[in-house]
């Protein structure tokens, strides 16, 4: 039989006379000044810093013992006598500094705020380095992996280290050495950690469990997902949707968290990334009463948010607006949404023609599939109704041939369209580190610029640091392609050929996405490395097409 032994703190070893005050700091830190962590009390902690309500404007110290009336203070570095003095009539003690290295401080400082349940969202700086700790984000994650005892708070530690660092998506992929753990933040995979194969299926089933899929079933996928509150930086609690999918593959399954915050954040329209007179000529669109709008672009492009921003937009006290999505991503307040259940019957088209009896004004119809969900979206375009929906084609001029191919009548669509809007979602450049530079010849040619004055000044690349994860780019910007169908162009739908369509919007100084990419560029929003990985090679081959 083995016994468990309870070791004491240094501070309750003092308070019970078994060590004087000299031995207790002699136990907690050795000649080279590193920290002993496992005989720091927490008691001692809490009631030093309770004292003060905003830990960031406090030293890098830590308490390490209070003994009549004396907090001893472990520093690596050395305090003024102002700031000592501080610290000293704010707690209405005497206080004592005692050295202690820059790595025990940091390693002590990693273990404070690991309330899995608590999700900052604001980035905790350390005092002493003055660094984010968002920005040390692989190395946190494995310190309160290694913290936790089960397999629920391992699954939280992993959605904690997603939030802090503004993730969209979490992907598990089983892989020799462990299960993989990857962060999808601003639209690029970052691998994070690596768990052990021991915990690896553990914290697979229990995701399932928390997404109610089914356990015993591995050889399909599923679909689930999980609802839970986490509390804020100001004790406000907001809830988060994650939706679940797992997915067999060699080794064990895949699983996927797409992580969507139940606040709602699509208020602001201009958020959106729009330049002055495109949104100027969108909130145009939007005060109509009737006609269709088409967002067009690939998963992530950023359709989501600019769809649900047009909705709040739209959405008054005397408008009915319904949607038809699969899935339903964010719930709108004001707003009846519905969701696309095809064991159920519950098309697009279905959907849509039971939305068409519920005397609606404004409707959203997840996307166009098909020649009947297409017809029925077009008349009721034309029959009194603001319609937004969306379809999968490269440019916005793109969404033309495509309705056509998928047998409208030309007529039918030159007289519903009011306009297109393509979009693409590229990394801004981190203001942190930009660095202005000159562009090569080839850089020029790429966005098809001449090597004039205007076209060379302005541009910048991050040079990479720790707050952009030495990527150089943070956060994103939208690039826009938005077709504003006037009466030629709704002509040129009707009886007209493409190449005439494109000879009239270069005609016109259509903004395309080459135009669009290249005022990012040249302004320094963005590079000409992200506008080449997002944009497909004909919306800049064909910059001057239009």
């Amino acid at each position: 039989m083995q016994s468990t032994i309870n070791i004491l703190s240094s501070w309750q070893q003092l308070k019970n006379g078994e060590i004087n005050c000299q031995q207790a700091i002699s136990l907690l830190i050795d000649e080279t000044g590193k920290l002993n962590l496992e005989l720091l009390d927490s008691e001692v902690s809490f009631r030093f810093f309770r004292k003060f309500a905003n830990r960031q404007g406090l030293p890098p110290v830590i308490p390490l013992l209070l003994w009549r009336n004396c907090y001893y203070l472990g520093t690596p570095v050395t305090p003024t006598p102002d700031i000592i003095q501080k610290l000293s009539d704010r707690t209405a003690t005497e206080i004592k500094i005692i050295p202690i290295a820059e790595k025990s401080y940091n390693a002590w400082y990693h273990t404070q705020n690991l309330d899995l349940n608590k999700i900052s969202s604001e980035s905790l700086i350390n005092p002493l380095t003055q660094i984010s700790e968002s920005e040390n984000i692989s190395e946190l994650t494995e310190l309160y992996l290694s913290k936790a005892s089960d397999q629920i708070e391992r699954v939280k530690t992993i959605i904690s280290g997603a939030l802090r660092n503004r993730a969209s998506d979490i992907h598990l992929e089983p892989m020799p050495a462990g299960l993989r753990v990857r962060y999808r933040i601003d639209g690029v995979l970052r691998t994070i950690t690596t768990l052990p194969l021991e915990v690896s299926r553990k914290v697979v089933v229990t995701l399932k469990v928390m997404a109610e899929i089914d356990i015993s079933e591995s050889r399909r996928p599923q679909d689930g997902r999980i609802g839970e509150k986490y509390a804020t930086a100001g004790s406000s609690e907001v809830g988060l949707d994650m939706r679940v999918s797992t997915l067999p593959c060699v080794g064990g399954e895949k699983v996927v968290i797409r992580l969507l915050p139940q606040r709602n954040p699509f208020s602001n329209m201009d958020g959106l990334g729009f330049s002055g007179t495109t949104l100027e000529t969108y909130r145009r669109w939007l005060s109509q009463p009737q006609g269709m709008i088409i967002l067009t672009g690939p998963t992530g492009s950023g359709k989501t948010s600019t769809l649900y921003t047009s909705l709040q937009r739209v959405a008054t006290e005397s408008v009915n607006v319904v949607t038809v999505e699969d899935p339903v991503e964010y719930v709108l307040p004001g707003i009846t949404q519905t969701q696309v259940n095809e064991a159920a019957g519950m098309t697009f088209a279905a959907g849509l023609r039971a939305i068409l009896r519920q005397d609606p004004d404004v409707i959203m119809l997840g996307e166009i599939r098909d020649r009947e969900t297409a017809e029925t979206a077009i008349r009721a375009a034309l029959t009194g109704h603001l319609v937004f929906t969306t379809l999968h084609t490269n440019d916005a001029v793109g969404a033309i041939p495509r309705l056509k191919d998928i047998g409208q009548d030309p007529s039918l669509v030159s007289d519903a369209l009011l306009g297109i809007i393509a979009q693409r979602l590229v990394r801004r450049v981190c203001p942190h580190c930009a660095e202005s530079y000159t562009p090569t010849a080839t850089d020029l040619q790429r966005l098809g610029l001449e090597a004039t004055n205007a076209a060379t000044t302005g541009w910048r690349r991050g040079k990479g640091c720790p707050k952009c994860f030495h990527s150089g780019y943070l956060g994103r910007e939208a690039i826009v392609e938005l077709l504003d169908v006037d009466d030629r162009v709704r002509e040129l739908i009707y009886e007209g050929t493409m190449t005439q369509l494109h000879r009239y919007l270069k005609e016109i100084n259509y903004t395309s996405f080459g135009v669009a990419a290249a005022q990012k560029v040249t302004t320094g929003v963005t590079t000409v490395e992200e506008v080449l990985r997002v944009l497909p090679h004909s919306a800049l081959s064909g910059k001057h097409s239009c």
